[in-house]
């Protein structure tokens, strides 16, 4: 699964979980790219902002001072309505190779419609979208929103006086050596590759679209049955754990909206409930685990995954799966997967208390 600015932030120590969902809200209430949210709340310096995008994407980053200063002839190489409409502006041109800063290269389909248009093949290059927004308004005259204006005053009085000359785009390093040793910058196209490791996946687009309980369960079964043998879905409530949804070998499970399992007796779904944590390993010989793989169509596998789903604290379902090797490797994917679908439920609970109003 894809991993966000915000999560390597968070990982690297650089923001801490509160100014995590502080970013969050403040986009959503207002707009804009994350990292132009991470600036105005003074999480984020311009140049770590920087770093971490040209780190994440492996796309050379674009110095401030080299953004404001592109040739004429140069700005002129595609059309002000295009330039203004994807958010982009040509820094060179090297035979029908462009050379194009953006706030978001990871948007593929952007780039291949920018391509197409102009003829050329593009080479993205990145930029903060408040340092883009600053520069759109220079060349094509249009008028640079007060928010914006106000980071960029801020940005502007916080630089040092004096600043070194420079001669051609570079990456900043990324500040942790370890990632700096395991970064590889991709020259040519093989951009493309990286980048699609970290935009949206379709899951993520499918998840925040969702209308209804039952999608977001679709979408979960779905997605973990691309992954494992088998898994499913249970239901956990009244003491009592009730077969949602189920797939084996790509197949859907009709049996296991029969299967019951209650969680006053010794079984793995008990475990879970209790402790409200993750389970990982073979399964006890009990008559609660052995109904529980019948229903799930037989067998015994050597070990198997079990995570809780939960809302407001509460355990609302208890996902399941088996029939991969290294099963310990798929944690981190299954976690990451139920804390969004998590979302997914708690966006459905929000759009219904507003209808309720």
């Amino acid at each position: 699964m894809a991993i966000t600015l915000l999560d390597m932030l968070l990982n690297a120590g650089r923001i801490n979980r509160d100014q995590f969902e502080e970013a969050l809200r403040n986009r959503v209430l207002y707009g804009g790219k994350i990292g132009t949210s991470l600036i105005e709340l003074g999480y984020i310096s311009e140049e770590d902002l920087a770093r971490f995008l040209s780190w994440k994407l492996e796309v050379p980053y674009v110095p401030p001072d080299q953004l404001l200063n592109i040739p004429a002839e140069i700005i002129g190489l595609i059309p002000r309505e295009l330039a203004l409409k994807y958010g982009a502006i040509p820094l060179s041109l090297d035979k029908k190779r462009l050379s194009l800063v953006m706030a978001d290269p990871a948007d593929l389909k952007d780039i291949d419609e920018i391509s197409f248009i102009t003829g050329y093949s593009i080479r993205p290059l990145i930029a903060p979208e408040v340092r883009l927004v600053q520069a759109l308004g220079i060349y094509y005259q249009t008028t640079v929103d007060f928010r914006y204006q106000k980071i960029i005053d801020r940005i502007e009085a916080e630089k040092p006086k004096i600043i070194e000359p420079f001669e051609e785009v570079f990456e900043l390093p990324i500040p942790d050596e370890e990632l700096l040793e395991e970064a590889e910058i991709i020259e040519g196209g093989g951009w493309t590759e990286r980048i699609s490791q970290f935009a949206p996946s379709e899951i993520s687009r499918a998840l925040a679209r969702a209308e209804t309980r039952e999608e977001i369960a679709d979408l979960v079964i779905n997605n973990l049955a691309g992954s494992f043998v088998r898994s499913a879905i249970f239901l956990i409530r009244d003491n009592l754990a009730t077969g949602w949804k189920g797939v084996f070998l790509q197949e859907p499970l009709p049996e296991i909206a029969g299967i019951r399992i209650p969680l006053s007796e010794p079984s793995v779904l008990k475990t879970v409930a209790d402790g409200a944590g993750l389970y990982l390993g073979p399964l006890a010989d009990t008559p609660m685990n052995r109904k529980l793989l019948d229903g799930l169509g037989g067998g015994r596998p050597k070990a198997v995954l079990l995570a809780p789903l939960l809302i407001s604290g509460r355990i609302v379902t208890i996902v399941y799966a088996d029939g991969v090797d290294l099963l310990d490797e798929r944690v981190p994917e299954v976690q990451k997967l139920l804390a969004k679908a998590a979302l997914a439920f708690e966006a459905l609970i929000c759009r219904e208390k507003i209808l309720m109003l």
